[in-house]
């Protein structure tokens, strides 16, 4: 849809006042189309056309969390779900290896703690593609990454990710998820300091997997003294009966594959990651 209709049907709607017309177009952040509408000098609205399955599942993390301060206020959604508008996140997308422990403490308390159980009706995984069971979305996910890494670990690795994924615990926990919580969608000041979180790619499943996500999605300190004071952040009825270990391993697989898609410069990182963790179980 050309933005210029989608800017004219927020003017006629009132969404948007009538001397907001300057617009800035976003490249290079999601698979979504983007442009940034100006108050001024001032990036102030967000315009996001997708798929509607994907627009009206952001739309319904950012109306489930409107209360929490670190994601944008939703402002509006198209009744045909072809986009929506959100404020604008201002600060720095850069991660530069800041505090990780601290970074990963505030998004536990700040963000994950305030997450929702959603109604026993939904299934897990992402809207358009979802799964009976936790486990089977995992293995969904196996089974991806381990077409991408291949040979880059040994077969009995390849072996031992399947069997953590058969062996986790059925702990019925349902939760909406942002699902892309990476660093490359957080938003920082200056010094360092998180003040937002962008782009969800929802998905309905525990609340350790977003955790875990934002842990292995920098190359730096993937250690466990790195993660653990966020682990015990979350209660019992977010984290059930867990093994950190484990559930570590299988965030660096999925990690190790998109390494190898988007950024093979940090392979080598992530390998020695994998044993460290791998190590730790043996």
């Amino acid at each position: 849809m050309d933005v210029q209709l989608i800017l004219n049907e927020l003017h006629e709607t009132g969404v948007l006042e009538s001397h907001m017309r300057n617009l800035k177009p976003l490249t290079g952040v999601t698979s979504s189309k983007v442009v940034v509408v100006m108050d001024g000098t001032k990036l102030r609205y967000v315009i996001k056309q997708n798929d509607p399955a994907v627009v009206e599942a952001e739309a319904e993390f950012l109306h489930t969390y409107v209360q929490v301060e670190k994601l944008s206020r939703l402002v509006y959604v198209d009744p045909l779900h072809r986009y929506l508008v959100y404020t604008f996140r201002s600060g720095l997308t850069q991660y530069h290896g800041q505090n990780k422990s601290d970074l990963l403490l505030r998004l536990a308390t700040e963000v994950i703690s305030h997450y929702k159980p959603i109604g026993e009706e939904r299934h897990y995984g992402y809207s358009d593609h979802p799964f009976v069971e936790w486990r089977d979305f995992l293995l969904h996910r196996t089974k991806e990454s381990e077409k991408i890494i291949q040979d880059v670990l040994p077969p009995e690795d390849h072996r031992f990710v399947y069997t953590l994924v058969a062996g986790l615990p059925q702990r019925n926990i349902k939760y909406l998820l942002h699902g892309d919580c990476g660093v490359h969608n957080f938003v920082f000041t200056e010094n360092g300091t998180l003040t937002g979180i962008i782009d969800p790619d929802p998905v309905v499943g525990e609340p350790l997997y977003d955790l875990i996500y934002a842990f292995c999605s920098s190359t730096d300190r993937l250690t466990v003294d790195t993660i653990l004071p966020a682990l015990e952040k979350l209660g019992p009825e977010m984290a059930g009966e867990y093994e950190l270990n484990r559930e570590v391993l299988l965030g660096l697989y999925f990690r190790i594959a998109t390494c190898i898609r988007h950024h093979p410069k940090d392979l080598n990182t992530y390998t020695e990651a994998w044993t460290y963790w791998l190590d730790r179980i043996c």
